[in-house]
C-alpha cells in the first residue's frame, strides 16, 4: 500500500503494473463509513482500489492501493479531477457533497463526465436534485409521484391547493431525511413556510402504500444487481433505516426488472443508485421518488441470503453479464430475510444480538465501533465542554494552530508527494 500527499502524479503512473486485476477509484470522505463500505466491496470483487480522500481515517485500511490524501475539498477536486476514467474499469463517488462539488466545478462538461456515475452530460440535472429527478422520471416515462415546482412561497401555496393533501415539501438536494416535510392540511403547510430558507423547492403528492429501498448497479444504462428490500424500522422520521426486510430478487415479478431498466436508460446510470419507491396501495404499482447516484451503508448487505454483489460485479466485468429474468432462487436462502443495520440499533440490542445481528457485522466491526461508537462520543463531549469553556475568538485561534500542525505532522509523515 502506498501513501503519499497531493499533489498526485499522473494518472498513468498509479496504474498497477499487473493486469490481472481491475482498476477502481473511490473519491470522497465526508461520509468515512459510507467510504469504507465501497471500498470493501470493490476489494471483494476483485478490484485494486485507489482513494482520493479527505479522511485521514482510511489511511490504514488494507484494502486500498494507493491513498491520496487531500488536505481540503478544493485539493481533493482538483485531484480528482486530473484522473482520467479510462485508466480505471470504476470510478465511485462515495458522498453527495462530493458529487455536488464536481458538478460545480470550472471544468468542460466532458471532464466532470469522467468522474461522475452517469453515461452523458444531459443527464447531469437529476444528480443530487429532487426536482431534476422528478423531471428525469416523468420525461421518460417512468412511474413518480405527481409534482410541481415552486419558485417561492406564492407558487409553493398555489401547488398545495393543486395537488391537494397529504403532500411533501422537499428542498431540492438534501440527505438523509432532512429537508422533507409532510403536509397534511394548511396548519403544517404554514408551519413549513416559516422553516423554508430556500427555493425552488419539489412539492410532491403523497403516496400512501408500503416503502421499498433499492440498492442498484448499473453500468452504461444497463441493470446489473439489485437488492430489494421493505423498510421495518427507522432511525427517525423520514430518516434511515435501521431494519429492512430483504426478498430474493428470483420472488419479483417480471415488471420490476423492465422498470428498472427502464430507470437505468432514464438515468444514463452508470454506477451504484440508491433508490426508493412506493408500492401503491390503492393500484399496486410502483412509483418511484429516490435515486441517489452512490452507495449507501446497506449497499453489499445482499450478501447474507446467498446474492453476493461483489461477485456479481466480478462476474459483469469478466463476462459482461446483466441482470434478467428470471432470476435463480437460492435454496439455501429463505425467500425474505430480516436484516438489521449495526450502526443504526441500539448498544442493548446489538449486545443481545437482537435479529440475528451478529451474522451481519462487518470484518472491522470492532475497529469502526471503537472509532466512531466510543470514541466519536467521548470527542462530542470535549467539544461541547470546549465550547462552554472557551470563547469563539480562542476557539477559533486554536482551530488555526491546530490546522497547521496538522499539515506539518502530515508532511513529516507522507512526505512532499515526490
Amino acid at each position: 500500500m502506498v501513501y503519499c500527499r497531493i499533489p498526485i502524479p499522473p494518472v498513468s503512473r498509479m496504474k498497477d503494473q499487473t493486469t490481472h486485476k481491475l482498476g477502481a477509484l473511490l473519491i470522497g470522505g465526508n461520509w468515512p463509513e459510507l467510504t469504507m463500505v465501497a471500498l470493501g466491496l470493490l476489494s471483494r470483487a476483485g478490484f485494486t482500489v485507489d482513494v482520493i480522500s479527505t479522511n485521514a481515517f482510511l489511511t490504514r485500511n488494507r484494502f486500498m492501493r494507493n491513498y491520496f490524501l487531500a488536505e481540503k475539498d478544493d485539493v481533493l477536486l482538483k485531484a480528482a479531477s486530473e484522473t482520467i476514467k479510462k485508466e480505471y474499469a470504476l470510478i465511485v463517488v462515495g458522498d453527495d457533497p462530493t458529487l455536488r462539488r464536481i458538478l460545480d466545478l470550472d471544468l468542460p462538461d466532458d471532464d466532470k463526465l469522467k468522474l461522475l456515475p452517469v453515461i452523458s452530460h444531459k443527464n447531469f440535472g437529476h444528480i443530487f436534485s429532487k426536482i431534476g429527478l422528478s423531471v428525469a422520471f416523468s420525461e421518460n416515462g417512468v412511474r413518480t409521484p405527481d409534482y410541481l415546482i415552486a419558485n417561492n412561497e406564492h407558487e409553493l401555496k398555489i401547488s398545495a391547493q393543486t395537488l391537494g393533501y397529504p403532500l411533501f415539501i422537499k428542498l431540492d438536494s438534501s440527505a438523509g431525511g432532512l429537508g422533507v416535510y409532510e403536509c397534511l392540511n394548511d396548519s403544517d403547510l404554514a408551519n413549513t413556510l416559516v422553516k423554508l430558507l430556500a427555493y425552488p423547492v419539489l412539492v410532491q403528492k403523497k403516496i400512501e402504500g408500503t416503502e421499498i429501498s433499492m440498492e442498484v448497479f448499473y453500468q452504461n444504462g444497463e441493470l446489473i444487481h439489485v437488492a430489494w428490500s421493505t423498510q421495518e424500522k427507522y432511525t427517525y422520521k423520514f430518516g434511515p433505516t435501521a431494519i429492512r426486510r430483504y426478498t430474493q430478487l428470483a420472488c419479483l415479478e417480471k415488471e420490476v426488472f423492465d422498470e428498472l431498466s427502464l430507470i437505468g436508460k432514464a438515468l444514463g446510470a452508470d454506477g451504484f443508485v440508491n433508490m426508493s419507491s412506493i408500492r401503491c396501495s390503492y393500484d399496486n404499482k410502483l412509483y418511484f421518488f429516490e435515486a441517489d447516484m452512490r452507495p449507501n451503508m446497506w449497499t453489499g448487505y445482499s450478501r447474507y441470503f446467498g446474492d453476493d454483489l461483489a461477485d456479481v460485479i466480478r462476474c459483469h466485468f469478466t463476462t459482461g453479464e446483466t441482470a434478467t429474468y428470471p432470476y435463480p432462487f437460492n435454496p439455501a436462502y429463505p425467500e425474505q430475510v430480516l436484516i438489521s443495520h449495526y450502526s443504526r440499533i441500539s448498544l442493548i440490542e446489538l449486545v443481545l444480538n437482537r435479529y440475528q445481528i451478529w451474522r451481519h457485522l462487518p470484518e472491522n466491526f470492532l475497529y469502526i465501533v471503537l472509532r466512531y461508537k466510543i470514541l466519536a462520543g467521548l470527542v462530542s463531549r470535549k467539544r461541547k465542554l470546549y465550547k462552554r469553556v472557551f470563547p469563539k475568538q480562542w476557539r477559533l485561534r486554536f482551530k488555526n494552530a491546530s490546522h497547521q500542525l496538522n499539515i506539518c505532522l502530515m508532511r513529516l509523515r507522507y512526505g512532499a508527494g515526490r
